[in-house]
């Protein structure tokens, strides 16, 4: 290889990692740091990175990151979501992409020296936000599930009928003649029943039968393997069937693969999370370094203008129309329509289209340069106002205001559940019974079910509980139980409480062991022996009143009007409720 296609590449990758670390550390979307990235070390920069060295290669890396972005897009997906809010989802997939794309082509057309055809390209194209972006956005600002449910299932399929719409557009710029016209509508439909039929296949067959049988060889690192060739095999043969459909086949086959609750299906989506986050990185950086700019510096200001208006105007109002008369707020709509952020695969399409389109010229060029203006314009606004602005709407849903599940009844669970859930939906699960059933809105106070389920606990989360406590006063079944919840919940939200068992093996080989509630040495069964024989209590205490041999368990947050799990060692600043063994003296 090239010594210059392979400096490129690994130092993609290094800028890509590297991207991605700094904004989980900061807790922002990663695109800023991409964009600046690739653009500072490519050839209109310090010249480390040459995407032309690689010649068709990028090509190739293109298509096979946008099959694996997809398909790792597919599994994410939740049916219990869909079937949630598939009404808003349809609206948004229906509605406000056909409405934000005709409205792009038209100022791309009527404010930029763009001809029609690729102003339709264009359209095609942008009105793709991405599961990069909207899913770092997720992470780091909480919504309520609504909102995440809705923007999280546009993320993943608005991508997919962008990636077929531009296809479509791109033929009618290499085609001419009125047959190429009018043919399109039975093209696009072809593609979609093509893809859908073959990824529903493939995602039966890995599911049902190759998973299993992969399974059975006892090897943990295999069905990962399996499935990133099970998606590129899917998305080649569908493209060779009918071109532009592996897109809508991957990302059919990793929700058909999802939905079937494949075995091992967690290990798939971190390996397939693991894979996809490399290829966005790496393709991030290489694809914008291959921008160039200074020639058509000039047209900078009018590419802005569109950015800014198809952000601030053309979205937000065609997600206005799209759910008119709808329960969502007008606040949810705004929040909705000013954060779409552009990602990856706007970018992938564009930079494949000038690939392949080798007659595009000075149109492409445009479109080249303009598909990054929106990308840094939209991505740098999610990134530094996607909070504050839920802030100002107030469509926050701050973590101590989020339901909390309570694993393990028993009669300081109980004590807990009782005071926790004046502020904040409480639930309390435990081991399944032949005689106890889930009920289907997880509206129960008390539940029997398989604490080792993680089905429980995304259905718990779609619901709203967004935090585990782990109480069932055994080390090794806690933190397996944190382990199944960590597939749905956020890792700073789950804890569990000491048990002081003799089983700390699987604690201390785990990767992201839960957060000690409490204290280390308040263990679940002196605190279930203190209660039941009232030699302690809890009590509702202020700091100053707080003494040696109390323990802080649950914070009253007046500003967010709800509850906070007391971390071991952690201090209060406001009311908690305390562990008070009766030998202590209250402070008065």
């Amino acid at each position: 290889m090239d010594a210059m296609a392979m400096q490129t590449i690994s130092l993609a990758v290094m800028l890509g990692v590297g991207s991605s670390l700094l904004a989980r550390w900061l807790k922002v979307p990663a695109v800023l740091f991409y964009l600046v990235c690739g653009f500072a070390a490519g050839p209109v920069g310090l010249h480390l990175l040459e995407p032309v060295a690689l010649g068709h290669g990028l090509l190739v890396l293109v298509e096979t990151g946008v099959a694996i972005i997809l398909f790792e897009g597919g599994l994410s997906l939740s049916a219990h979501g869909f079937r949630a809010e598939s009404a808003a989802i349809h609206r948004i997939l229906f509605v406000t992409l056909p409405l934000t794309g005709l409205g792009a082509a038209l100022l791309a057309h009527l404010l930029l020296p763009i001809p029609w055809r690729f102003a339709i390209f264009f359209g095609a194209l942008i009105v793709v936000t991405g599961p990069t972006v909207i899913g770092s956005l997720l992470k780091s600002t909480s919504l309520n599930r609504r909102m995440e449910v809705i923007l999280h299932w546009e993320s993943i399929w608005g991508d997919v009928l962008g990636v077929l719409l531009s296809a479509l557009a791109l033929e009618m710029i290499r085609m001419s003649g009125p047959y190429a016209t009018g043919s399109l509508a039975s093209h696009f439909v072809l593609r979609i029943v093509s893809g859908a039929a073959i990824g529903t296949v493939s995602g039966f067959l890995l599911a049902r039968v190759v998973i299993p049988w992969v399974v059975r060889l006892r090897d943990p690192l295999l069905p990962g393997v399996v499935a990133v060739a099970g998606a590129l095999g899917t998305f080649f043969l569908s493209n060779t069937l009918l071109s532009s459909s592996g897109p809508l086949a991957v990302a059919v086959a990793g929700f058909s693969l999802s939905y079937l609750r494949a075995e091992t299906l967690h290990e798939i989506r971190q390996f397939k999370e693991q894979l996809s986050s490399l290829f966005i990185s790496m393709l991030f950086v290489l694809l914008c370094a291959n921008i160039d700019p200074i020639p058509l510096a000039p047209l900078w200001p009018r590419m802005l203008l569109v950015a800014l208006l198809l952000g601030a105007l053309v979205r937000p109002l065609a997600v206005l129309v799209a759910f008119g008369g709808t329960t969502l707020s007008v606040a949810e709509r705004l929040f909705i329509g000013l954060i779409g952020p552009r990602g990856i695969i706007a970018m992938a399409t564009v930079s494949y289209a000038s690939l392949v389109l080798t007659g595009g010229g000075y149109g492409m060029e445009l479109l080249l340069n303009l598909t990054f203006a929106i990308i840094f314009f939209s991505g740098t606004a999610a990134t530094l106002f996607g909070t504050p602005l839920a802030r100002i709407l107030r469509v926050l849903v701050p973590r101590a205001g989020s339901g909390i599940l309570i694993a393990g009844a028993n009669l300081f669970s109980n004590r807990l559940a009782e005071f926790a859930s004046r502020y904040v939906p409480v639930l309390v699960l435990d081991r399944n019974t032949p005689a106890c059933l889930l009920s289907g809105r997880l509206r129960a106070e008390e539940v029997c079910l398989d604490l080792l389920d993680s089905d429980v606990y995304e259905k718990a989360a779609e619901e709203g509980f967004q935090r585990l406590l782990a109480n069932t006063g055994n080390d090794a079944l806690n933190e397996l139980i944190a382990r199944q919840a960590a597939i749905h919940l956020e890792p700073d939200a789950i804890f569990r409480v000491p048990a002081g068992s003799a089983d700390e093996q699987i604690i201390r080989h785990s990767s992201f062991p839960a957060h000690i509630a409490f204290a280390e040495h308040l263990h679940a069964p002196e605190a279930i022996n203190g209660l039941a024989n009232d030699t302690a209590s809890l009590e509702l205490m202020r700091p100053e009143q707080i003494g040696p041999g109390m323990v802080p368990l649950l914070e009253v947050t007046a500003a967010e009007r709800g509850i906070r799990i007391v971390k071991a060692g952690e201090a209060v600043k406001g009311k908690a409720l305390c562990y008070v063994p009766r030998n202590q003296v209250q402070p008065g």
